[in-house]
């Protein structure tokens, strides 16, 4: 009896294996990989596809009473075999010498490693029903009791609650009816039932993400997906896991591989080597690398899909070993902030093999989501793949930038758009600038810009606008540089100047418009009217009165609302605010505009508001104030600019009394006030409006004469 031992209970199993696989579809692909080591040609899956196994009613679980059923046809397992291969967990297969690194009768290097994936069922179900037959051809019974010569099964059915006792006694598992019998053909079929609240993958998506999961191209393998709950006759009833293919986008693939021989074989010493998108051998990429004196190869291909990731299934590179997935990755943990991140993140695709990932050293997280990139040979490996990624993105830019163009051609029809806008034979260099225009500025748009219709819009609209500017200017240049001037460039000149000029035009009105809609669209909004308004008012003064444009950036005025600003809050002891009306720890006070010389102070009340005494007096210090200001004779150069101020307030009615009322009628009288109610001032705006829209039609009448 020796004097110390190690006691490992029956719940290291839930903790190490069962608990790193809580989705179907991972259970099955465990399942699958466990069939491709036993050398089977075909497995098949049949399951309540798109269901889910159980139900929840509060805290009970009520099971469906589904079965998941794995099938396969490899060579299976005799009663003799079961214990040492199958129910001794954690296993290390490939030391084993009765089983080997490959496979037994195909050669195939095995999936298969640490020895806890037979028991990832207990993720998703409570019992694991297992019967196989394997061995050499031997005398025996059949299941009806007959002498037949057949395969030895085993059956047995294994319950997760029985195992996850707290014990230390050895598990035995229940025996089936058929265990001992002989069968006709060596296969394992798996049957799980008593399921927690999982939900199966319709058909398609499974066979998606088994196809993702296996790197397998072979004649000799196939996996066959049956969906349980339906017919034969229906057509979604079966499928065969195809490729996991993605559509690549082209001139964008580098492939790893190696240099074959006349006869088609690897030449010796192997070559391994990296080929661009032409089918060069590239020479700043390697198929690999070196690391401690040994070469890493790494075969396969990195490109950018054609269209943008659809599901995470699909995104970033698929890293396999020995066929099975062993991690996916984007950008091989590169930090974020390099130059093109955003077009890997959304393109970047790939398929690579290193099956020297689990050799040596197991380098595959258990649950097979990830390397361990923090070992030194995961780090080297990851400094080889950042290289690929910032490799691929030059290959990329171009081809990116073209589908980029595609996409943005087939959002915004600017083909169309452009023969719309310029339809005249003579208009043809305006066209070619325009799409030119576009084309510039649509390339290097992201995806999700061109699936953003205003943004996409107004990029037709500039590429339109600009389109008669830069046939202008070329037109100009070319008058510049000729020694003399025929005729027909001249009127040419004077054609596109028109065009320019429309063009313009119409696009003052359609500006205008939609500031008009904004205005009437915050009429009735009590909240926000008074600031979002002024702020407006700052921004298109002509809703005031139609003659006033935006001001330019002007000094001389930006120092004047500074300095009144200032002398406002020494005389009164209170901040005005003047502008940044969007500020919403700041009262908006008045607009402060310049119209033709005159410093214009512009206030809005909402609809319906009655201005009263209190606002009267605010009113009147702003304007004796703004009459001491420019009466300061250190002012006196505001007022060799400037030649007075005016006041105008949008307010529809007034209950002032006593002298409020004699100093409101005051400033009418003297010009120093305008009074305008809301009915006056959207009937501006809608008269702005319909003189704008009246125009531009007029304008687009005379241009079609013209041509």
């Amino acid at each position: 009896m020796p004097k110390y031992k190690m006691t490992i209970s029956r719940l290291t199993i839930d903790k190490l294996g069962v608990k790193l696989y809580d989705k179907v579809s991972a259970v099955l692909a465990e399942l699958v990989a466990n069939s491709y080591d036993a050398d089977a040609t075909e497995v098949v899956i049949r399951a309540p596809m798109g269901q889910l196994l159980a139900t929840k009613h509060g805290n009970q679980l009520e099971d469906k009473g589904y079965v998941i059923e794995v099938e396969d046809n490899g060579i299976g397992m005799t009663p003799d075999q079961i214990n040492p291969f199958y129910l001794r967990v954690g296993a290390e297969r490939r030391d084993d010498p009765q089983r080997g690194d490959v496979s037994k009768k195909l050669k195939r290097k095995v999936m298969g490693r640490k020895g806890v994936g037979k028991i990832a069922p207990f993720g998703i179900c409570q019992k694991i029903e297992v019967l196989t037959s394997g061995g050499e051809l031997v005398e025996g019974r059949d299941e009806n009791g007959n002498k037949k010569k057949g395969y030895l099964t085993a059956h047995f059915i294994l319950d997760r609650n029985k195992i996850l006792e707290e014990t230390d006694r050895d598990y035995p598992p229940d025996v089936g009816p058929f265990d001992e019998i002989v069968r006709p053909k060596t296969r394992t079929l798996l049957k799980l039932t008593g399921f927690s609240h999982r939900h199966v993958p319709t058909i398609d998506d499974l066979a998606r993400q088994l196809a993702q999961r296996f790197g397998i191209q072979s004649d000799k393998w196939r996996i066959i997906l049956i969906d349980s709950e339906k017919t034969e006759q229906d057509p979604k009833c079966s499928c065969i896991v195809g490729a996991f293919d993605i559509n690549k986008m082209e001139n964008t693939e580098i492939r790893f591989d190696v240099e074959k021989g006349t006869d088609g074989k690897a030449k010796k010493p192997v070559a391994y080597r990296a080929l661009g998108s032409d089918g060069n051998i590239l020479t700043d990429v390697e198929a690999g690398f070196t690391y401690d004196n040994r070469f890493y190869p790494v075969l396969g291909w990195i490109a950018y899909a054609k269209e943008p990731y659809k599901d995470t299934i699909m995104a970033g590179v698929r890293i396999y070993c020995r066929g099975k997935i062993a991690a996916q990755t984007n950008i091989f943990n590169r930090k974020a902030g390099f130059t093109g991140e955003y077009d890997i993140r959304s393109y970047l695709v790939g398929e690579l093999h290193a099956d020297w990932l689990d050799e040596d050293e197991d380098l595959i997280q258990t649950d097979r989501r990830d390397i361990l990139w923090s070992h030194e040979l995961g780090q080297q490996f990851e400094a080889w793949g950042q290289s690929v990624v910032l490799r691929i993105g030059k290959e990329a830019r171009n081809p990116l930038k073209k589908k980029t163009w595609e996409l943005f051609q087939d959002a915004s029809k600017i083909e169309d758009r452009v023969v719309q806008a310029f339809p005249s034979p003579d208009q043809k260099p305006i066209r070619e600038n325009a799409l030119e225009f576009a084309k510039l500025v649509g390339k290097s748009m992201r995806s999700e810009e061109i699936k953003d219709p205003e943004h996409v819009e107004a990029i037709v609209d500039l590429s339109l606008w600009f389109a008669p500017h830069i046939t202008l200017d070329n037109k100009l240049r070319e008058v510049a540089d000729a020694e003399d001037s025929p005729l027909a460039v001249i009127t040419g000149i004077l054609k596109t100047a028109r065009i320019a000029e429309l063009s313009s035009f119409g696009r003052i009105a359609d500006e205008r418009i939609k500031v008009i809609g904004k205005v009437e669209s915050l009429k009735d909004d009590k909240d926000t009217l008074e600031a979002a308004c002024q702020d407006l008012i700052e921004q298109a003064p002509w809703l005031i009165d139609p003659q006033w444009s935006p001001i330019t950036a002007n000094q001389s005025f930006s120092t004047l609302k500074t300095e009144f600003q200032k002398y406002y809050k020494e005389k009164t002891g209170e901040d005005i605010q003047l502008e940044n009306f969007a500020h919403s720890s700041k009262r908006a006070d008045f607009v402060l505009s310049s119209q033709d010389n005159v410093i214009q102070i512009i206030e809005i009340k909402r609809p319906k508001h009655g201005f009263e005494n209190s606002e009267m007096d605010r009113l009147n210090r702003y304007v004796e104030q703004m009459t001491n200001f420019l009466n300061e004779g250190s002012n006196k150069k505001f007022t060799k600019i400037f030649s007075g101020f005016h006041v105008t307030l949008v307010c529809d009615d007034e209950k002032l009394s006593g002298v409020h009322k004699s100093a409101f009628e005051g400033l009418k009288q003297n010009g120093t006030l305008t009074h305008i109610n809301w009915l006056v001032f959207l009937a501006r705006t809608r008269k702005m409006h319909e003189e704008f829209l009246a125009e531009a039609e007029r304008q687009k009448r005379l241009a079609a004469k013209a041509l």
